[in-house]
């Protein structure tokens, strides 16, 4: 009998201390208790940059093309890799087709400042009526004596309302027609009777072709900028208006710069897309061109030379950073953390966490200096927690700077 009693206590006695165990050390009890955390971190606010790593190409900031016929020429007096100043003969014109010449740019320039005025009007409408028409298309052509010049503007706007992209082809082609007037007008600026192509910019002589009866020489500008192409995961990461710092094994110190322009449309084969495969990864995807345009000059730089530019693409002042395996409930840019109170007390936090960076999250918002992070452990609301001692062990230097002498008098002293 008293051996049936004592198995029987026994068995009463153990699964009271066993349900008490589960309730009390279960993931999901509720009972208030007393956590060690062996793993949690003091937080500092920094700012903290998310980066895209590029190599890049130098270009000429500006490229400009004059064209002329080869019966009007009697000689070319530049040659290619000639560095030539803005007003300096390219070409000598026979006399007998001076004139002839001179009518023809006269007829260029006006037409071309027709077609100026009229994409400066379709600018205007388009930013007006961001939100209105959904197609906007307009031609001018314009003919003046013995030459016709035909001028075509054509800006269409996508059903769904793509004004952002109309504009810029717009912008695109005043930018076009700028750099024709330019050619133009430098010419025009010579005295009548003057038989010379004169160069409209300063820069370099990159090529001079015979096509189908017209000489084309191809001027750099001495201004530099640097462009690079993404594939479609970068492309969605770069936007016109970031920062870039760009860097260069032969030029000490970082040149900034901002992303200019981002194409839609594919690149195609070029010799600046070509530069680009010899410094950046072969690859099969489609490649976007990007514009970066320096706020200082590449002197030391020849164009077609390598860069290596960082994007900033994400940065965050007065950030915090925890690790990414510590958040709770996350949600796009959302999550919680576990926090310590300053009653010492565990507590879920509301954080906004705009990006991620070496595998850890970095917080926008919810956390300051000196907040107290706590593992993603599973824990209650509102229970004490404790955390490891902090030790801090002397360093050898320390020690060795205190002589035995010194050791003896403080344990000696009474």
């Amino acid at each position: 009998m008293n051996k049936v009693l004592t198995v029987g206590i026994a068995i009463v006695v153990s699964t009271f201390i066993a349900t008490n165990a589960i309730l009390l050390f279960s993931d999901k009890s509720e009972i208030a208790r007393s956590y060690y955390v062996h793993e949690y971190d003091r937080v500092h606010e920094s700012t903290y940059t998310k980066e895209l790593e590029k190599e890049s190409v130098v270009v000429p900031a500006n490229e400009m093309i004059v064209t002329i016929d080869v019966e009007a020429i009697s000689d070319i007096v530049v040659l290619e890799g000639d560095i030539v100043q803005q007003g300096m003969e390219l070409a000598l014109l026979n006399t007998q087709s001076a004139d002839v010449q001179r009518a023809h740019w006269e007829s260029e320039q006006q037409a071309y400042m027709e077609e100026q005025s009229r994409l400066y009007e379709i600018l205007d409408n388009l930013e007006s009526e961001r939100y209105g028409a959904d197609t906007n298309s307009t031609s001018n052509q314009s003919a003046e004596g013995e030459t016709t010049v035909n001028v075509q503007v054509d800006v269409n706007v996508s059903p769904e309302g793509n004004f952002a992209q109309a504009i810029a082809e717009t912008e695109q082609k005043i930018a076009e027609i700028d750099r024709k007037l330019q050619i133009v007008s430098t010419q025009l600026s010579q005295e009548s009777g003057e038989t010379a192509l004169l160069s409209p910019i300063n820069g370099n002589i990159a090529a001079i072709e015979e096509r189908n009866g017209t000489y084309f020489i191809t001027i750099y500008a001495d201004e530099k900028s640097v462009i690079t192409y993404a594939k479609e995961a970068e492309w969605h990461q770069i936007n016109e208006g970031q920062r870039v710092n760009n860097y260069s094994a032969h030029r000490e110190g970082v040149v900034e710069g901002i992303v200019s322009t981002k194409t839609q449309v594919p690149a195609n084969e070029s010799k600046w897309l070509k530069a680009y495969e010899q410094f950046g990864e072969n690859t099969e995807e489609p490649l976007y061109e990007v514009q970066i345009q320096l706020d200082e000059q590449l002197e030391t730089l020849p164009f077609s030379a390598n860069v290596n530019s960082v994007f900033i693409t994400n940065e965050v002042e007065n950030a915090i950073r925890v690790k990414a395996n510590w958040l709770l409930n996350r949600s796009e840019e959302t999550a919680e953390v576990y926090t310590l109170s300053e009653d010492g007390k565990i507590m879920r936090t509301q954080v906004t966490v705009p990006f991620d960076l070496d595998k850890h999250a970095i917080l926008s918002e919810g956390l300051q200096t000196d907040s107290i992070v706590l593992n993603a452990d599973p824990k209650t609301d509102e229970a004490p927690a404790f955390l490891p001692f902090p030790r801090e062990l002397p360093s050898w230097n320390s020690i060795k700077a205190i002589g035995w002498k010194d050791y003896l008098r403080y344990l000696t002293y009474k």
